[in-house]
């Protein structure tokens, strides 16, 4: 039986966007701004101020699992 290896986070889970505020409740990405420092955003100012994901630019991650499920 093949086991994925899922990348996951590894820190402490961020429990509020660090741009407005709001309770993060399904995922998060932790992301470059277009403003150059990087956030732990709400899938709301990830696209207002995100700069996309991939490498160098952010990873988006489920809550619950702690799983990287884009970027």
């Amino acid at each position: 039986m093949e086991t994925q290896n899922k990348k996951k986070w590894l820190g402490t889970l961020p429990e509020k966007c660090d741009i407005c505020g709001i309770i993060l409740t399904a995922v998060f990405i932790d992301g470059r701004t277009i403003h150059g420092p990087w956030a732990n955003m709400c899938s709301e100012c990830h696209k207002e101020y995100g700069c996309g994901t991939g490498i160098g630019y952010g990873q988006k991650y489920n809550i619950s699992t702690t799983e990287k499920i884009e970027g």
